[in-house]
């Protein structure tokens, strides 16, 4: 993909003159169009289908979202909008860079080109108030979504009024710092929006092959006489590499998502004893009980918090269960019924699609996913059970 970059600076006091940063982009556009009295289909296609706005901390956060976006505009051009923020920073600076992403439908055909503007924010004030900037750059009538690349904690002035602009948030809850507690900020988020706007998590992207193979089980109708009869859950993951101690978000929206599903509730949590202790919970199926047991597995390198195993034993027996298969891009399933007179397993390939191509098909949703929600909410209630 062919990029072409501008850089205008300007002061922190003064804020971002959106007209000049047009104007800038308008030059772009004109000089990239490489159009002619002899030749004049070469050229640019200029398209927005939506409005991408994406938050990122420090220099590194920004080289890696600048390489994500390649992905993501191929799919949807788009005007994206990066803000780069350095709370910290002693002296307050506003920068804005503008560039534009291009790529040839055919040869000799038009290139279809989307455009970036960057703007690095420093200093705590000028970031707070980057939102002044960002709104009188978004295209007008198209969907306008926020990619939230860290978790938005307590009284974020520019999330808040970042978020206000859009019609859906995107997040990822594999790179929380602190599962636990940003896990139930984010219940209490989702709570808050409940009204406006909508939340996306790349994480619960990742558990789509999980909870399918795990539905699966029950399309068939011998089996499904078990799913009133589970006796207990257990879920085996990698321990979160920023968190080793906390229990991984995917494992808790697993759970979160069974008993959602299954109308459980909780009764309570065991203490865990260290480290690397299990965590177990009593939850309650109308008049009985069932044990939900989230257990960490030995630390794998590329493994950050995925789930390993998932695990349903039913009164009788009968065992279903969903395993990833070391170093291989394959999940594993198996039922076994009956007191096992009757075993079934296979091994399915999925593909491990990267975090631009996840962000791609987060693009194309604009309405909220209530499932995901009361998900995160179990897990949060879950999570307040627990005592250290």
């Amino acid at each position: 993909m062919q990029t072409q970059e501008s850089t205008v600076t300007f002061s922190a006091l003064k804020g971002v003159d959106a007209a000049k940063l047009e104007k800038e982009l308008t030059a772009m556009w004109g000089a990239s169009s490489g159009e002619s009295a002899d030749d004049p289909a070469v050229g640019v296609t200029r398209a927005c289908v939506l409005n991408l706005i994406v938050y990122a901390e420090g220099q590194e956060e920004r080289a890696e979202v600048d390489a994500l976006l390649e992905v993501v505009v191929q799919r949807h051009p788009c005007r994206a909008l990066l803000v780069v923020a350095d709370r910290g920073a002693e002296e307050a600076k506003l920068e804005a860079f503008i560039s534009t992403r291009c790529q040839l439908t055919s040869r000799g055909a038009k290139k279809i080109c989307g455009e970036q503007i960057t703007i690095a924010a420093a200093g705590s004030a000028v970031v707070d108030s980057a939102a002044t900037a960002v709104a009188p750059l978004l295209v007008p009538d198209v969907p306008i979504f926020l990619w939230w690349k860290d978790i938005p904690h307590y009284e974020d002035k520019l999330f808040d009024r970042l978020s206000e602009l859009a019609d859906r948030v995107v997040i990822d809850s594999a790179s929380f710092d602190n599962p636990h507690f940003d896990l139930t900020r984010l219940a209490q988020i989702l709570g808050e929006r409940s009204e406006s706007g909508s939340i996306s998590d790349l994480n619960w992207g990742r558990l789509t092959s999980w909870r399918s193979l795990v539905a699966s089980f029950w399309d068939v109708s011998d089996y499904r006489a078990s799913l009133s009869k589970i006796e207990s859950v257990r879920v085996e993951y990698d321990p979160p590499d920023r968190a080793p101690g906390e229990i991984a978000p995917k494992a808790l929206l697993a759970v979160g998502w069974l008993a959602t599903c299954l109308g459980w509730e909780i009764e309570g949590a065991d203490a865990a004893a260290g480290e690397e202790e299990q965590r177990r919970f009593t939850l309650r199926a109308g008049e009985r009980s069932l044990e939900v047991v989230l257990q960490p597995t030995e630390d794998v390198a590329g493994r950050d918090g995925m789930i390993t195993s998932l695990t349903i034993r039913a009164e009788g027996g009968d065992e279903f269960h969903v395993a990833l298969r070391p170093e291989e891009n394959k999940l594993e399933t198996g039922a076994k019924v009956g007191g096992g007179q009757h075993e079934v397993s296979r091994v399915l390939g999925y593909e491990a699609r990267s975090e631009g191509q996840r962000l791609s098909s987060e693009l194309e949703i604009l309405t909220r996913d209530v499932l995901y929600e009361k998900a995160v909410a179990f897990a949060a209630r879950l999570l307040g059970t627990i005592k250290e």
